[in-house]
C-alpha cells in the first residue's frame, strides 16, 4: 500500500486492480444492465421541456445506489485502509453515483441537432424524470472536481470503479498527471497541446504553460481509480457502438476530522472559491470549442 500511497501523493492519481472482486462488478453491471431501456427511450420527446436544473441525482434523493447492495465496495477493508491514510479516519461519503457513458446512437435526432457544434456533456436534462437516477455522459471536458464546490474545502478525493471492461472505444477517462499541483483553477481551463503527443499543456494564466502527462484510463472490471480534487481530467465521446456501454461508479469523499493527512501535504487550500467562470456572460466565449478537441481525439 505504501508504493501505491507514494504514487498518489507524487502524481495526484493512483489506479488499483486488484482491491474489488471482479465478478462482483460484473454482476452489479449486469444486474444495471437489466434495469432501464437503455437508448433512446430514455430521452424526452422534442415537445417535452428539458429539466434544466436538479436533474441529476444527489446524496439519498432519487439516487440508484440507494437501491443496490455496495457493501463489497463500502465495507472493503483494504479501501478503507487506504481512504483512512489518504483522508483519516473520519471519512465521509459525499456523493455515490452511477455514471453512463452515452453511445451516440442513443440519442434522438432533435437532441443531436440541439447540441451539434455546442458544448453538452451532461444530458439529464433531456432523460425523463423516471430514469434521473444515474447521471447520462457525452463525453466530459477537461475540470477539477472541485468544480462543483465553490466555497466549500476541496479537501477531498473521486474514487471511480469501472462496473465492466472499458476499452479506448468506450469513452475512457483520462487523467492528467500533477496536474494537482496547479492548485484549484476556474474552469474552463486553459489546454493545448503539446508537441510531444503524450503530454498536454496546462496554463493558469493563459501565457506561461506547463506540460502534463496524460493517461487513457482503460481497463478490466473491478479497475479503481483515486484523484484529487483537483486533478484534471476528462473523457472522450465513444467512438464505437457497442453492446456493453460503459457504466461506472463514482464516490466524492471528504475529509472530516482537522488531524493532518496526506492529503493536506497535497493541497494547500483550505476552501476554493471562483471554481467557474463559464456562467458568466462575459466569459461566454471561454467554453470548449478548442479544449473539446483535444483530448476527443486522444
Amino acid at each position: 500500500m505504501k508504493k501505491k500511497l507514494n504514487a498518489f501523493e507524487k502524481n495526484g492519481f493512483v489506479s488499483f486492480t486488484d482491491l474489488l472482486n471482479q465478478k462482483e462488478c460484473r454482476k452489479l453491471f449486469n444486474t444495471l444492465k437489466k434495469d432501464r431501456p437503455w437508448g433512446k427511450k430514455l430521452f424526452i420527446s422534442k415537445d417535452d421541456k428539458p429539466q434544466m436544473s436538479k436533474s441529476n441525482p444527489g446524496k439519498g434523493v432519487q439516487n440508484l445506489v440507494d437501491k443496490v447492495n455496495l457493501e463489497f465496495i463500502d465495507e472493503n477493508p483494504r479501501i478503507k485502509a487506504i481512504l483512512s491514510e489518504i483522508l483519516g479516519d473520519e471519512y465521509e461519503i459525499m456523493l455515490a453515483k452511477f455514471v453512463v457513458a452515452v453511445p451516440k446512437s442513443w440519442l434522438p435526432n432533435y437532441l443531436k441537432k440541439l447540441i451539434e457544434g455546442n458544448y453538452v456533456s451532461n444530458l439529464n436534462s433531456y432523460v425523463k424524470k423516471e430514469y434521473r437516477d444515474v447521471t447520462y455522459f457525452k463525453g466530459s471536458d477537461f475540470h477539477m472536481d472541485s468544480i462543483d464546490w465553490n466555497n466549500k474545502s476541496n479537501k477531498f478525493i473521486t474514487m471511480y470503479i469501472y462496473l465492466n471492461k472499458v476499452d479506448k472505444y468506450m469513452s475512457p477517462l483520462h487523467i492528467l498527471k500533477k496536474s494537482h499541483t496547479l492548485g484549484c483553477l476556474p474552469y474552463p481551463h486553459n489546454i493545448r497541446n503539446s508537441k510531444d503527443k503524450e503530454f498536454l499543456e496546462v496554463s493558469s494564466d493563459n501565457k506561461t504553460f506547463k506540460k502534463f502527462k496524460k493517461e487513457m484510463l482503460v481497463g478490466e472490471a473491478g479497475q479503481v481509480y483515486m484523484w484529487t480534487s483537483n486533478t484534471l481530467h476528462g473523457s472522450a465521446l465513444a467512438k464505437r457502438e457497442k453492446e456493453n456501454f460503459r457504466i461506472s461508479l463514482r464516490y466524492l469523499i471528504k475529509k472530516r476530522n482537522k488531524k493532518k493527512t496526506l492529503i493536506d501535504k497535497m493541497l494547500s487550500q483550505n476552501k476554493v472559491n471562483n471554481t467557474r467562470v463559464d456562467k458568466s456572460k462575459s466569459n461566454k466565449s471561454r467554453v470548449e470549442g478548442k479544449n473539446r478537441r483535444i483530448y476527443t481525439n486522444v
